[in-house]
């Protein structure tokens, strides 16, 4: 069952208040033709949003394929473990390198698979669309009177937060374990960390973008009916 504020591009009416103001809501894809729209570049995510996940994964698959290197030079040898007994050091420097390249292939098709087509933000006279986390497959839409405020904060590199009156939309993209292999009380600790640095979950990252420009074009559409901090 969809949410009650999610709603297809293009789907009917925006939902809106007995006043007539439009609610924020969550769609699937953004519309075409904003007057503010940044696409970020995928070097740039990977080395600034994602930095300590990739120093984290290059160490350990250079460490295995050194090691697997290591092995298979070596003449024919038993490699002994106490666990496993007496094993072929040439299997296991196979192994290590094959394990290396998984590693090191997740680098590259993990951030690729939520980076997407790269956009990030985007803005018009209606309000402001953002992927809050570069999110894959949700778009969030505040309408400019929505929006308490507009602001640049640094969490895993530069974020654009927009943080809304509404309160539903901040819960719809809490950090939260999706499955088995996911820690909840890491997600916890993570979204209360989160909160603490930005005040807000509708945030994206924002590397190599020029803020002051973004936040200059985003005050503009904005025209005095949301707060947008600039640098």
């Amino acid at each position: 069952m969809s949410h009650p504020l999610s709603q297809p591009v293009g789907s009917g009416a925006a939902p809106r208040l007995a006043s007539g103001a439009a609610l924020p809501r969550v769609l699937t894809s953004v519309p075409a033709g904003l007057a503010v729209a940044v696409r970020l570049s995928f070097s740039r995510y990977l080395f600034t949003s994602r930095r300590a996940e990739v120093v984290l994964f290059l160490v350990a698959g250079l460490g295995m394929i050194a090691g697997g290197v290591m092995l298979l030079r070596e003449p024919d040898q038993m490699v002994h473990s106490d666990g496993y007994g007496d094993m072929d050091g040439h299997l296991l420097g196979w192994v290590s390198v094959a394990l290396a390249v998984i590693v090191l292939g997740y680098l590259t098709v993990s951030p690729r698979r939520r980076f997407g087509d790269g956009f990030a933000v985007g803005a018009d006279h209606t309000g402001v669309y953002l992927r809050p986390n570069l999110d894959r497959t949700r778009v969030a839409f505040i309408p400019w009177a929505g929006v308490e405020g507009v602001r640049v904060r640094k969490w895993h590199g530069p974020q654009l937060v927009v943080k809304p009156h509404d309160r539903v939309i901040e819960g719809i993209f809490e950090l939260q374990a999706k499955s088995r292999w996911e820690d909840p009380a890491g997600k916890a600790i993570a979204q209360r960390r989160r909160i603490k640095r930005l005040g807000s979950n509708i945030h994206v990252p924002i590397p190599g973008v020029d803020r002051g420009e973004l936040l200059n074009n985003l005050r503009y559409q904005a025209a005095g009916r949301a707060p947008v901090e600039m640098p």
